[in-house]
């Protein structure tokens, strides 16, 4: 069965205001919001949805993913060491040091860590144990374990933050 230009139009009208706005909100980019949504009634039209119950949450995902696909796509390259040493005492090596800051202050915090923590911390993200393992090992589900995770970056930032003396407005730590 063909889709009918109708179901577009229902759809159109029904959502696009929605997901644009949201795609605004992650993106932060009025042209790329306007091509992701497009894309997205794309992806809407090429898998013959009809309106119906449950649209309006599977297009916010679809946004969502692309969104999040197009962000991963477009981050920046990692600075290419040669370049930065001809540079000398540039921007580059300025942020150098600010991140060797940022490193001293994130060992010492998690030097503060019970070592419970400490350890969960280092399976995940040093020998990139997955989640599933790691719950089975401490006989913990994996949606405890991703929100104590979450809680853990969340202080480890904040300690971050206080020890460098930058307001927490500021992103200063990220896993």
């Amino acid at each position: 069965m063909a889709y009918a230009a109708s179901d577009l139009e229902a759809l159109l009208s029904a959502h696009s205001r929605e997901v644009h706005g949201l795609l605004m909100a992650i993106t932060r980019n009025q042209a790329l919001a306007e091509e992701l949504t497009q894309e997205v009634f794309l992806v809407a039209l090429k898998k013959q949805v009809r309106p119906g119950p449950g649209m309006r949450l599977w297009l916010r995902e679809v946004a969502r993913r692309l969104a999040l696909n197009e962000l991963r796509r477009k981050r920046p390259e990692p600075l290419d060491l040669a370049v930065a040493q001809l540079a000398g005492d540039s921007p580059e090596a300025a942020s150098r040091a600010s991140f060797e800051e940022e490193l001293a202050a994130l060992r010492k915090c998690l030097a503060e860590l019970p070592d419970p923590d400490r350890q969960l911390l280092a399976g995940r993200y040093e020998r990139q144990e997955p989640l599933e393992i790691a719950a089975a090992n401490l006989s913990q589900t994996v949606g405890y374990l991703k929100q104590r995770l979450f809680r853990l970056r969340k202080r480890l930032a904040d300690c971050v933050r206080r020890r460098l003396g930058v307001s927490s407005g500021s992103e200063v730590a990220s896993a």
